[in-house]
């Protein structure tokens, strides 16, 4: 049995044509060289915002060497080596597409409040609405700030879905090499094929979710902006229609003593 599994080894070694060890991140390749380049704080802002992503630090190895550590010469182990992979993989994939649908939602939540601040923003423009310098200003700034934090949470959301990276493919086009190995080293060989694409799409899910909540962050901002806002408009209302109801009363008392 163990002169079996070391032929099962033996055969996944000294191919070149597989894939050497993962050794970048997967990031595009201008932005790797443009970060590459800076240093300092001008990095660290960089790295704000973009949010750039490890190298991976799970099955990073070269496929030959990975799919020789997981050989083994039982049908069984090999099956169920399979399925662990394949779940490690959906379960990235899932990640990845869960962040995606999610960032989606918050872009149609900015574009509706986007509106509503066009609408706003002609209301406070109008002196004859709120002929109050203090309070125009007020609700000036609010919104200002209120428009930063969309701004913000739309930078985010819109990396989670925009941005490119550059994914590990699982072996679509090796999979002539596959079909001329026997059922227990092509289930190895798609198991490391597997593991090494869910390494990558691992990282590339962090960095999604990072932006993610990042752009909730944002979002949160906006909404405590945007309830800042309403009571300060509610409070002007109130002020205002008590400032102007008293001389309208002093007004009737005098003429109704004439």
């Amino acid at each position: 049995m163990t002169d079996r599994k070391e032929d099962a080894r033996t055969a996944f070694k000294g191919d070149e044509s597989l894939p050497d060890a993962i050794t970048q991140s997967p990031d595009r390749r201008h932005i790797r060289e443009r970060r590459a380049k800076l240093g300092g704080w001008r990095r660290r802002v960089y790295d704000y915002l973009v949010v750039p992503a490890e190298i991976p630090s799970e099955f990073n190895q070269s496929l030959s060497t990975l799919a020789s550590e997981l050989a083994t010469s039982d049908e069984s182990t090999a099956a169920a080596t399979l399925a662990e992979a394949q779940a490690i993989f959906d379960e990235t994939s899932d990640r990845i597409a869960s962040a995606e649908r999610r960032a989606t939602t918050m872009q149609g939540t900015v574009a509706i409040a986007a509106s509503l601040v066009v609408a706003g923003a002609g209301l406070f423009a109008d002196t004859s609405k709120i002929p109050d310098r203090a309070w125009r200003t007020a609700f000036e700034a609010l919104l200002a700030v209120f428009v930063v934090s969309l701004i913000g949470t739309a930078w985010r959301a819109l990396a989670v879905t925009g941005r490119m990276f550059e994914f590990e493919q699982p072996g679509p086009d090796r999979i002539f090499l596959r079909a001329k190995k026997t059922g227990v080293e092509a289930r190895t060989f798609r198991a490391a094929e597997l593991l090494r694409a869910a390494g990558v799409a691992s990282e590339i899910g962090a960095v999604k979710v990072g932006l993610l909540r990042s752009a909730g962050w944002w979002l949160r901002i906006a909404v405590i902006i945007l309830t800042g806002f309403v009571i300060s408009l509610v409070t002007y209302v109130a002020t205002s229609h008590n400032s102007n109801a008293t001389p309208t009363q002093g007004h009737h008392l005098h003429t109704g003593s004439r």
